[in-house]
């Protein structure tokens, strides 16, 4: 399990919206979130607002990741 996909599920549950995988790149092109630690889980709001979490330090433990260096990102569609 990855420290994304346990900040977006707590941001779900906290705002709502759907939980959207990003997928990340690879030699072949974008792939899907089987074998891709390049990827990213975010959440996205109704209003068209992206949510998703990260840490810098990808060394610490998930839940260290979690509960002491995280950080949310938010950004917004252009419609």
């Amino acid at each position: 399990m990855s420290n994304c996909l346990l900040g977006a599920l707590a941001i779900q549950r906290r705002f709502g919206g759907r939980l959207n995988w990003r997928p990340g790149w690879h030699r072949g092109g974008f792939e899907g979130f089987m074998g891709n630690p390049w990827g990213h889980w975010r959440v996205r709001l109704p209003n068209g607002t992206t949510l998703s979490y990260s840490s810098p330090d990808k060394e610490l433990s998930i839940w260290k990741q979690l509960w002491f260096e995280g950080y949310i990102r938010r950004t917004h569609e252009n419609r």
